[in-house]
Parts: C-alpha cells; structure tokens; sequence
C-alpha cells in the first residue's frame, strides 16, 4: 500500500474520488513559488525602467528650461544691438539736420545710402522713421512682412509718451524682433525709429550653445505660398526656419503620431532612422499664445534611450536566471518530504471508514527512521495518536446517541408546550419565510383577524394590512430584514380582518437564524392597540369638549372667541356675544337629581344647536352656564337670535319622577368690539348682561351697554367685599365636611372641608357667588389662612380626644403667591400641637398653572412639614398628565364629569381606565367624585379606584352633624 497510494485511494470508495485529476503538493508548490518569482521579478524590472524614465524626464525638463532662458538671452542680445543701432542714427553724417527739419523726403535722401550696408552687415530687413506726433516720415523694406500698421503706431506712441525705448517682438505675420527707439537731437526728442530684424538668427544660433536642433514654425495663411518640403500638413504649420542640421522629416513623423500640436508639450519621443529623438514645444514669455508662430526644440536621446534598456534587458536576464536556480533548488529539497507526506495523506481515509487498525499498520510499514525528528514525524505520531482518540470518540459517541434518543423526546414534548404557549398568548404571532409569505399563525391571531392559519398560508403578509399607510415603506424595510441589513423593525398599522373590520397593531419584526431555504426568515409579534386607540381618541376630543354635551368646553370656546376677536379687529367686522344661565337648574338638581339635570342640559345643547347659524359657535362653559358666539353681525341681529333661543327653549321639557321641568334661560348680550376686544372684557360684559336680564324677569335677554359697566362691576365687588369682611369679623364661615371612602376596606378615609358662608338672612352661601369676589378684592388671603388654621384647630381637637381624622382641604390658586402661607401653616401646627400627615391639600390646574416652578417649590416644601397632595379635576385637559408628572401629587381626583353616567357609557369606562392606568403607573392613588349610584361603585371597585366621593357615600354636613361631632364639642 505504501508503494501505491493511488491504488488504496481508490480502494477507499466514497472517501476520495479517484476520477479528479491529482497535482501533487510539491507540484503545485513549485507552481505557486515560480508565479510569485516572475512576478516580483517583472515588478523589479518594471519599477526600475519607470525610475531611470523619471530621471531621464526630469533631467530633459531641466535642460529645457535652460533652453528657454538661452533663446530668451539671445532674442534680448538682439534686441539690445537694435537699440544700440539706433542710437547712432542722429550721429550719421547729415541725419541730425535732417532729423530737426522733420522733413521726409531730407530724411530718405540723407539716410538711403546708409540702409543698403545695414541690409548686408547687419540682416536689418525694416527700417521706419516717425515724428513726434507719430506720422511716418520715411521707411525701408516690405511692410507687409511684419506687424499690423495699428500696432506699430501703438509702439510708436507709446515711446514718445514715454521717451524710453521698447522692444517688442511680434510673430503674427513672421517673428521679427523690433526696436523702437526715441531719437534724440540736441537734447529734443525729433521722433522715433523702429528697426526690425528676423529671429533666423537666433534659430541658426542655438545649435552652436545648446547642442540641439530648434525650428521656427509658422501658422499657414490662406495667402501663403510654401513649399511642400517645409509644410507640416498635420499640424497646419510650415517651418519658416530651422537648424541646419535639423531633418524636417523627424517633424512630419511627430505630426503623424500626434496630430495635436499641443499634445506636444510635455515631450514626445520619435523613432526615425533608428534614432530616438525628444521633440518639445520650447515656451517664450515673448511670445504668446495667439501669436501665429511655434519654436520647437529636437534632441537626439538615441544613448540615453539605448542605455536604458540595456540596463532593463539586463535586470530580466538576472532575474530569469535567479528563478531557475531557485526553482531547482525548491525542488530538490522539497522531493523527499512530500512523499513521505502523500503517503500520510493517502493513507488518512481509512479513518473514516473507522479502520483504525489497518490505518496504523500502514503507516509503520513505511515508517523510515529519521536521525531528527521533522514536521512530517510529527505528524505520523499525531495521527497515529488521532487514531486511538477517534478510536474511543466514536465508543463514545455510540453511547451518547442512545442518550441523545431519549433526549430527543423530552425536547418534542416542550416543542409542543411552547406551540400551546404561542396559541394562548394575547398577541398576533406570524412567521414569514424569505420571500414574504406567512408560513404560520397562532390562535390568538386568528380569534382577532377571523382568518385561519389554512387561509393565509402562503399568501404575502403586506396583504393583511389597510390600504390607509405607506406600504412601500414597510415593504422595503421588511425587505431590509429579509435581506440581512436590519435586525428589527417597530411600527403601528391598521389590519384588515375577515369581517372587514380594521384594527390597530403595534407590530415588532425580528429577524431569525435560517440553516436551511424552508425555515421561517421573519418573526411578527403584533398587539392589539385598537381600544388604547380609541381611549387616546377619546381624550383628545375630551380635551376641547364638553363629555355631557359634546359642545366646546370653557377652553376651547375661549380659544374660538380670541380668534374671532383677532379676525374683527383685521378685517373690521363686528360680532356678537350671547351668554345663557339656565333659571332655577339647581331646583331641578335638587328635586330630580343629577341624571334629570344632565339630561336637561343635552336637551338645551340640541335646541340652542337648532336654533343658531351654521357660522356660530356654540360652547357649554361650566354648570349650567352656555354661550354662543355670533360673527359679523349687529345687536338687531344678536337680539334676534337670542328671541329665537328662548323661543326654542320654551318648547323644550323634560319629565322625571311625575314632574315636568322646562328649560328656562337668561341671556346676556355684548358686542364686539364696541363692548370689550378680549376675551376677559367681553366675557364679564355678557355676565353682567345675564345678571340684568335675570333681575328684570327670568326667561329674557338684556344687551349690554357701556354706561352700566362699571357701576355693575363696582355695585357688585362692594356688595359682596362687605359680606365677606363681616363674615370675616364676626365668624360667619361655616365648614361642612363630605365624606370620602376608601373602596377596598368600605371605610372612611378622610373628609373633605367644604366652605359655607352663613348670609344676613342666615342663608347659607355656596363658595361660587362669593369665591370670584374675594379674588378681585384681594380677600382670598384672609379666607385661606382662616380655613387652615381653623381646620387644624378642628384636627388637633380630634386628635387631643384620642381619635384620628384626616381633613382635605382646597387651596386657591392665590395660594402659590401667598408669602405668608407656608409661615401660618408652621405656626398653626406649632400652636395647636398639630399632626401635618392629617392633612390633604387639594389643588387644580389653574392653581399651578401661572408659576410652575413656585409651585412646585412650595409643595415640596409642604410635603417635608408631612402633608399630602390632591391634584383636583383630573382628565379634563391633557395638561394634567404633564402636572401628575411635574409636580409632586400623591392623589389625583378624577373628575365628576366621567363618573356621573360611568355604570351607563362605555367610553367613559374606557376612559376613567385609561386615567387610573395613567395614575397607577406613576404611582399615584386615585379618587372619584360624584359617586351617586350602586353601579357606579360596583363599576369603580372592578377597576381599583382607591377612594370614591359623592352623594351614596354621604352629603356634606356641617360640623354639629358630622360623625366626630362629639370631638369638636367643648
């Protein structure tokens, strides 16, 4: 076997493949060793031709510049002979006579046999004599052969301006250097003289200082002959002049390579005639670029070239000889190993048919005893060690499949309770394959959408969803998921069940490992968010509305006035302002009960909603208190309206237990903006309208009038300012004090002091007809300080007595700007040895609403005294969710407007659910006001209301009729 691996290959079956072709390992090695060899060797001659290139380049640029500078010395030797020339001229004999005469014919006489010799000695091809005012007074030579006349003058006028010579160079017809010199008589400048000489020179010259070759070109005119010879068709040039030993052919090659001159100008080679030449463009400063003529410079290069690559054949030829003796050695080094090591590789398939025996025979059959130890030793001994290890793994891996069997069954048994699991949990659970299509559905999810699993197999899970959002969206980061990019992905959507009926889902979609093309690729975990939709809906719309009537409550009908205000201000249009107070309501209340007001006051929504404009805005302000606002029209119009209302009023009654009661108002009417332009002054305008009406005869209107206004006001603040200072001096306040339940134990809590003030006629006074006064007159003070120290007094009597009762106690919204508070709530406690964690204060919106952070200071304060807070009216706008949060509250009283018909609405239980999560969840115990019925508490207890308020609990009573009146007795 040793011998013939291939064979036992073969013999192996279904180990190898005895079919593919075999290259040996020290084949390939050899292969791989000579690509890299050549590569680094090609990669060696390539860098060193480029860097011998770069020199050579750069050493060509250098000898290039200094070209340009010689060809510019040349032209400036020239043009300094020129002017040197012409300074002579005034010292001929006879020109300085003739010069001051100014006249042109003595001036061509005197200097015509002088122009032949500068013709001849010289190669002075023009000459031109001008006056001072630039007129051309004699000239030699062919004009057309050199500048425009316009320019000529332009120099000539220029160095009479000056009187300083200049030496253009001008190549637009053919390069002629110029001289233009002023000419100087006697000390007075008689004029000046151009003197022009071809650049042939120049070009013959440069041969004998550079080296090299140098031609003039010349941009071919349509008028201009040259001989075919001299033309360089491709560039559309013909060479005007040129070094004698420079060849016009190497020119006309260069033109067939490069057909653009200007591709010329970094340098280009030219092989001709088994010659290397550089042809370049040489730059002057002299000349420019729309100048018609082109100096070009020809280098022969031919050693340059030839020793570069030289040098290049020479670095290969030392390469491919080095990668053939590395090559050999390779080889002979490497035969012997990687036989010893093919025969390992082609004995290591019998491990696999478990031959483990055979496999160690064979390998110390050719086992050759080495004086060191190698890598390939190693490896035998390790593979024979393998063997025994392999040996022993696969005993045990026969003992642990046993065991795995066993197992197998104890995980089919928890695949079957997570399944019961996923069909039981309260959410939408789907599985999607790569291509997105639901492969599964729990139970839950088919109770929800009325479809079977059956049904949406394999159909794509984007068809469930409503056609109301953006599906592209979605899809595309679905696609993101499918495709590996994302993770997860969270977000809201309305699905279409069975039935048609669309349901909001909070969808989170996470992405699974796959191992094979069948597993799911996509996880949808949805929850049910239709009813926490609806509740948030409801809250939203409860924050503008009225929940009895449906009508704008205070807020939002506030916000329409000041907008319908702002508008009769810009376009001036005046309005009007109708306020209804229902007559005699709290008779009905108090006859009928809550449930017959409330239903009278939908009956007056309904009737005053038909009996107003589309254009009006109708609004219920509190109580029994609406008003409705009347845009661009007059007090004819307001009245009439208002005769309307009461009309339709008066055919409205309600029956409750045997008695008929009729819907009843009094209407107050102000103008805008004639009778106030805010909302504040219009508002007490119509209120104080509604008070004339109702004094002049229930059931009528009164328009409002300016004159009455402030007496109103005034009449009304004095009144009730005395009442209440009297009540202040002579005790005339009266605590009544309701009970409040604690639902889970069906124990009262604690009580909450209710403020009477006790009238003349010994009427008891309810807080709202005096409460409004005492704030305008700056009373409010004195009424709070006296209800905090009485009612600890009251607190500490109890507590003195050996009984414990805990007093909630409402705070005005002065109260936050009362300096004195905190300092009569320390001397209260003090002096009467009061317990502060019996006392509760409540405190509205309103009351925190001006200073935030004072308020929130002062019941921080208060707190560490061992007092709590109430946050009253609960719900009735969205602020107080940002309040329960601020500020640190400790009960939150829900409003009565959401018990009263709880046992009865649906969306008020939603509702209330939703304020007592919303409490819990920050901590906070939760009370409800106007518990009347059975039901209501029953409903109440079922939702974990910790306190409930209200007439089944128990009335108000005054101190003598309350349950610890034997406490507060002397």
């Amino acid at each position: 076997m040793g011998k013939n691996p291939q064979k036992g290959m073969v013999q192996l079956g279904g180990i190898a493949n005895p079919d593919r072709k075999f290259l040996g390992l020290k084949w390939k090695v050899l292969l791989l060793s000579s690509l890299i060899l050549i590569a680094i060797v090609v990669s060696f001659t390539a860098i060193t031709y480029r860097s011998l290139m770069h020199d050579f380049e750069n050493q060509r640029d250098v000898q290039h510049q200094r070209y340009a500078r010689e060809v510019e010395g040349l032209i400036d030797q020239i043009s300094q002979n020129l002017h040197q020339l012409a300074q002579l001229i005034p010292f001929l004999e006879g020109m300085n006579t003739a010069l001051l005469a100014n006249n042109g014919a003595n001036i061509a006489q005197t200097f015509d046999p002088y122009w032949a010799p500068l013709q001849l000695n010289k190669d002075i091809e023009m000459i031109r004599f001008y006056d001072s005012a630039n007129r051309l007074l004699a000239n030699w030579g062919h004009s057309e052969s050199y500048a425009e006349e316009n320019v000529m003058l332009g120099w000539v006028g220029k160095a009479n301006a000056r009187e300083q010579p200049i030496s253009p160079l001008s190549c637009e017809k053919s390069c002629t250097q110029f001289a233009v010199t002023p000419l100087l008589v006697e000390g007075n400048n008689v004029g000046v003289v151009v003197i022009g000489i071809p650049l042939v020179d120049v070009v013959l010259g440069f041969k004998d200082i550079s080296g090299s070759h140098i031609g003039l070109l010349l941009k071919e005119q349509g008028n201009r002959a040259s001989s075919s010879d001299m033309r360089i068709a491709n560039w559309n040039f013909q060479v005007a002049a040129h070094s004698r030993e420079m060849n016009v052919a190497i020119l006309n090659k260069a033109a067939e390579l490069y057909r653009d001159f200007d591709s010329l100008e970094p340098g280009v080679q030219v092989f001709w005639n088994n010659q290397y030449f550089q042809v370049k463009p040489l730059r002057l400063e002299k000349i420019g670029a729309l100048d018609k003529a082109k100096l070009i410079v020809v280098s022969d290069i031919t050693s340059t070239i030839r020793t570069i690559q030289g040098s290049t054949q020479q670095s290969v030829m030392i390469g491919l000889v080095g990668l053939i003796l590395s090559e050999i050695l390779l080889f002979v080094i490497l035969t012997k190993p990687l036989s010893r090591l093919k025969h390992i590789v082609f004995t290591l398939p019998l491990l696999a048919r478990s031959s483990f025996q055979d496999f160690r025979t064979a390998l110390y059959s050719d086992n050759q005893k080495q004086l060191l130890k190698d890598e390939i030793d190693m490896l035998d001994e390790t593979a024979v060690a393998l063997s025994y290890q392999l040996e022993k793994l696969e005993e045990q891996v026969a003992d642990r499949t046993r065991i795995l069997a066993r197992k197998m069954d104890e995980l089919s048994k928890e695949r079957d309770f997570i399944t019961h699991l996923l069909d039981i949990a309260q959410v939408i659970v789907i599985t999607q394959n790569a291509n997105g299509e639901i492969l599964t559905l729990n139970a839950h999810g088919e109770t929800l959408i009325q479809y079977a699993e059956k049904e949406l197999k394999g159909k794509p899970f984007i068809s469930l969803f409503a056609l109301d959002g953006n599906l592209h969206d979605l899809s595309t980061h679905l696609e993101e998921i499918r495709g590996e990019r994302r993770d997860q992905l969270r977000h809201e959507a309305n699905i279409l069940g069975k039935d048609t009926s669309v349901r909001n889902i909070l969808w989170l979609h996470s992405r699974l490992t796959r191992h094979t093309a069948d597993d799911p690729a996509i996880l949808s975990v949805g929850l049910d968010m239709t009813e926490h939709k609806r509740a948030e809906g409801r809250l939203a719309w409860l924050a503008d509305h009225d929940p009895l009537t449906d009508l704008f409550n205070r807020r939002r009908f506030q916000e329409e006035l000041e907008q319908m205000l702002n508008l009769a201000a810009r376009y001036k249009h005046s309005g009007a302002l109708l306020f209804f107070d229902l007559d005699q309501f709290k008779y009905i209340n108090d006859t009928s009960g809550h449930q017959a007001g409330d239903a009278l006051l939908k009956m007056v929504a309904r009737m005053l909603l038909s009996s107003i404009r589309n254009v009006d805005i109708l609004g219920r302000l509190g109580g029994d208190e609406f008003a409705v606002i009347l845009p661009q029209t007059t007090a004819e119009g307001a009245i009439e309206v208002a005769k309307n209302a009461l009309a339709c009023l008066s055919q409205g009654k309600i029956s409750v237990n045997g008695r008929t009661h009729k819907a009843l108002a009094s209407i107050g009417i102000a103008l805008f903006p004639e009778h106030g332009n805010n909302v504040h002054d219009l508002l007490a305008a119509a209120d104080l309208a509604m008070y004339q009406a109702k004094e002049a005869g229930r059931g009528g209107w009164h328009l409002f009038s300016n004159e009455e206004k402030t007496r109103e006001r005034m009449h009304t603040l004095v009144y009730w300012k005395e009442k209440i200072e009297y009540a202040l001096l002579h005790d005339q306040f009266l605590f009544h004090f309701q009970p409040i339940m604690h639902i889970r134990d069906k124990t009262i809590d604690h009580y909450e002091v209710l403020l009477r003030m006790i009238d003349d006629d010994g009427t008891v006074l309810a807080p709202h007809l005096f409460i409004p006064a005492a704030e305008q007159t700056g009373l409010i003070h004195a009424i709070d300080h006296m209800v905090l120290r009485k009612s600890i007094a009251h607190s500490a009597q109890i507590q003195h007595r050996g009984q414990r009762v805990r007093f909630s106690i409402n705070l005005s919204a002065h109260a936050f700007h009362d300096p004195e508070l905190l300092s009569i709530l320390n001397e209260a406690f003090s002096h009467y040895d009061a317990d502060p964690s019996n006392f509760m204060f409540e405190i509205t919106e309103t009351a925190a609403l001006e200073d935030l952070p004072a308020a929130k200071e002062l019941m921080q304060t208060i707190k560490k005294l061992g007092c709590s807070f109430t946050l009253d009216d609960f719900g009735v706008g969205f602020s107080s969710f940002y309040y329960i949060r601020q500020l640190p509250i400790d009960v939150v009283k829900i409003d009565g407007s959401f018990i009263r018909n709880l046992a009865d609405s649906p969306d008020d239980q939603i509702l209330v659910k939703a304020l007592c999560d919303v409490a819990r969840g920050f901590g906070k115990k939760t009370t409800a006001e106007f518990v009347e019925t059975a039901a209501t508490l029953s409903v109440l207890e079922n939702m974990q209301i910790d306190y409930a308020q209200g007439f089944l609990i128990g009335i108000p009573a005054s101190a003598d009729e309350s349950p610890f009146r034997d406490y507060l007795k002397v």
